[in-house]
């Protein structure tokens, strides 16, 4: 009976890292997913200002061309 509730204590503790180990993953799975979406806005921010300075850049000179 004794070498049971060992073996049920060892489970257990075997168990309570495991659930440790997971927190930790989850949680730097967070912080990695929130980096992800800070960095894809500032992305976006970025190219999207490409873009319109491209099209003013070629409005420009289309404008230009019809004086």
């Amino acid at each position: 009976m004794e070498e049971i509730l060992k073996q049920i204590l060892n489970e257990l503790k075997e168990i309570r890292v495991d659930i440790y180990e997971l927190k930790q993953g989850q949680n730097r799975l967070e912080v990695g997913k929130e980096k992800l979406q800070r960095n894809l806005v500032d992305s976006l921010g970025l190219y999207t200002d490409k873009i319109v300075d491209h099209i003013d850049d070629k409005t420009e000179v289309l404008n230009k061309r019809n004086d």
